[in-house]
């Protein structure tokens, strides 16, 4: 297993993941709503790769891990 990708990795308990895999060595991206500091700074000094938004093509079939965290639903969802 190698690839990795966090589906709301701005949060501050998926971001430390991402490093702690990432530093592992792993191959580690992750897709987030938005990207604020300091998690949007943090993830970037790791070199760990960002995708906006969740899309379905972003589950790519050469990813051996999929990590969903916490997603807050939108009211009217």
């Amino acid at each position: 297993m190698k690839k990795v990708h966090l589906i709301g990795i701005c949060g501050t308990a998926m971001a430390g993941l991402a490093a702690m895999l990432q530093h592992q060595g792993f191959e580690v991206r992750g897709s987030d709503q938005s990207f604020y500091p300091p998690m949007k700074d943090f993830l970037e000094t790791q070199g760990i790769e960002t995708l906006a938004g969740y899309k379905a093509d972003q589950i790519s079939t050469d990813l051996d891990l999929v990590v969903i965290g916490g997603i807050k639903r939108q009211s009217g969802s």
